[in-house]
């Protein structure tokens, strides 16, 4: 079995893709952040992923800002 790397997954995949919903339950507080990071510095295109990402993180306790 080989590892998914969840910040590519997080930062690539639909965010209704039920792979997505499962590396954002699975990923770190950390990976959800560089993850919405890499989004932005990649144009902020992805704002359906960037906001699912900041609601985790929201729901986790932290700021997705």
């Amino acid at each position: 079995m080989y590892e998914v790397n969840i910040v590519h997954s997080l930062s690539t995949l639909p965010a209704t893709d039920l792979n997505f919903t499962s590396a954002l339950q699975r990923a770190t507080i950390e990976e959800i952040e560089q993850a919405i990071a890499e989004m932005k510095a990649n144009g902020g295109q992805h704002k359906t992923r960037i906001k699912a990402c900041e609601r985790e993180l929201r729901k986790r306790g932290r700021h997705g800002n």
